[in-house]
């Protein structure tokens, strides 16, 4: 078994942690700002609270799909939401961190311990290690929750938003691959 992957991808949003922390609280919204990968409530409803569960589900670079449960294990207004990858490709902590800045809103998710599972898992952790996380981290969620602030993307619609967080994911695996 692969020794647990760690790593902090943040970004600054520019809204108030308050705003920042109702977003990343209600899994509904997700797929407003997260496109790469899916939110489904296992148990508990859409609203993050401790002992809630819900599944998230992506494709890899090969275009293999991988899917975990998560299950919240602490929710603090409006600094931090603790969460636990309970079953599936990728077990271990994770958590969304958020601090107040001059310009906003530093927006943290941040890999505390995680193993991939699963062949498809093992392979992406095996070649990329948290790098491609961490691309699609910045590429995808990040820059989608500052798109949803009025930050930049905000002008694009939907479609055009999404091509866009594809092509700078491609663009990116391409650079992990000569890297």
């Amino acid at each position: 078994m692969a020794a647990p992957y760690r790593c902090r991808d943040d970004v600054v949003v520019p809204a108030a942690s308050e705003a920042c922390f109702a977003v990343l609280r209600d899994i509904g919204t997700y797929a407003r700002w997260w496109t790469l990968v899916r939110v489904d409530p296992v148990a508990g409803g859409t609203r993050l609270s401790p002992g809630m569960r819900f599944r998230f589900t992506g494709g890899r670079p090969d275009g293999r799909e991988v899917s975990w449960v998560t299950r919240v294990t602490a929710v603090h207004a409006p600094v931090r939401i603790g969460l636990e990858y309970d079953e599936g490709d990728l077990t271990g902590s994770t958590g969304w961190e958020l601090t107040d800045t001059a310009a906003g809103t530093r927006v943290a998710y941040v890999y505390y311990g995680v193993t991939p599972h699963g062949p498809a898992a093992e392979a992406t952790f095996g070649r990329y290690g948290t790098r491609l996380h961490s691309v699609a981290m910045r590429e995808d969620a990040l820059a989608g929750l500052v798109r949803l602030f009025g930050g930049a993307g905000a002008d694009l619609d939907d479609t055009t938003w999404r091509a866009h967080v594809r092509s700078r994911l491609v663009a990116g695996v391409r650079a992990l691959e000569r890297s």
